[in-house]
């Protein structure tokens, strides 16, 4: 099965609202957003339904058995019964009288504390990258594609979602120091499960604000891949949205002789063989001198993992705390190279290229 990095996407992560139906009045979780994102192999959904987790909030909160049975206005049994498929699944471990979650959750508090302080990790990156930009614009101006764009009209992309993106958390996963492998999650239907999880309570730019998509073409190594916002102050970016229905679309329906006549027909830029692997090389590059900054502050990160309530209770979940982390921090590198007009954010809040790229890449890297 082949997963694919998505912002909180794409291998797949995948984010969904939630608020509780059929609640007492007593229930605080009743108007609570619970975001999830997956990165891996193995299926949490079938024991996850949607009524489990703000209960999986609420033993996060420390509330102990016979209290969130009391808040979900259920038996204590109906409520042993509900987290059962979830223990089985790997999802959710029994500690004396309490029910703890097995992966990575951060409550709004914790979520907003988060968001915070992976600014300041996302400016440490931009400023990196400043420092080598005048060499990242020579390597662009080599490309033949550089006739037509230049890398500040291109960046989003190139460096967004090339390096900041794919390239660094490829580097990362290779690496293993902060991105620790994920742990095995055996289900009754999935024995072989292992992927990172984790679940946020906030609102979507909390979960991550940009992620690349990338879709397979029939022709051997070509990729389409569109990278950008899933959310707009938010809400679903329906802009994002049509466009991919329209790949779909277009590739159910078109039979173009080539990867470039295909971006002729979505009106996407073509990065030729050539310049796809001359920009890898440079990804990897400078994703592995961003690694080094982020290994330099390793130790504060750590740290700061050590004052979120998941470091108390779970066995294994400083991956997941840190892809989630980063997914943050490169969000702001993002922007802070926006804001210096380095490059520019498409109006639409995504961009698309087709491109060659040989095995896998990102979280897929080994």
């Amino acid at each position: 099965m082949r997963i694919l990095k998505i912002s909180f996407i794409p291998i797949m992560l995948i984010s969904l609202m939630f608020k509780t139906p059929h609640v007492v009045e007593n229930n605080i979780y009743k108007e609570k957003k619970i975001y999830c994102s997956m990165a891996g192999s193995g299926d949490p959904w079938s024991a996850l339904t949607r009524p489990k987790r703000p209960m999986l909030l609420a033993m996060h909160d420390g509330l102990n058995i016979e209290r969130i049975a009391e808040v979900f206005d259920m038996s204590v049994d109906q409520m042993i019964s509900e987290i059962k498929p979830l223990q089985e699944s790997s999802l959710v471990k029994r500690v004396d009288n309490s029910y703890k979650p097995c992966f990575f959750v951060a409550n709004l508090s914790e979520t907003e504390k988060v968001y915070s302080h992976s600014k300041t990790t996302g400016k440490l990156l931009a400023e990196a990258l400043f420092k080598e930009w005048d060499e990242l614009e020579r390597s662009f101006s080599g490309l033949s594609i550089s006739r037509l764009y230049s890398l500040k009209e291109q960046g989003f992309m190139f460096v967004g979602a090339r390096i900041l993106d794919i390239g660094v958390l490829g580097a990362l996963v290779r690496d293993k120091s902060l991105l620790t492998p994920a742990p095995p999650r055996p289900s009754p239907e999935r024995p072989d499960g292992q992927y990172y999880f984790w679940m946020v309570e906030g609102e979507p730019e909390h979960l991550g604000k940009y992620g690349q998509e990338d879709t397979d073409l029939s022709w051997e190594n070509w990729h389409l891949l569109n990278f950008g916002q899933s959310f707009i102050d938010g809400k679903l970016n329906l802009k994002r949205r049509l466009f991919e229905n329209r790949i779909g679309a277009t590739l159910k329906s078109s039979r173009p002789e080539s990867p470039e006549l295909l971006a002729e027909e979505l009106d996407v830029p073509f990065f030729d063989k050539k310049d796809s692997e001359s920009w890898e090389d440079v990804s990897r590059s400078v994703s592995s001198d961003l690694l080094k900054i982020l290994k330099d502050k390793s130790s504060d990160f750590k740290n700061f993992y050590g004052t979120l309530k998941a470091s108390k209770y779970t066995n294994n979940s400083f991956g997941e705390f840190f892809c989630w982390y980063y997914h943050l921090a490169f969000g702001w590198a993002i922007e802070a190279l926006e804001e210096e007009g380095a490059i520019v954010i498409p109006p639409e809040g995504y961009s698309a290229i087709i491109m060659y790229r040989e095995g896998p890449e990102g979280l897929l890297s080994k």
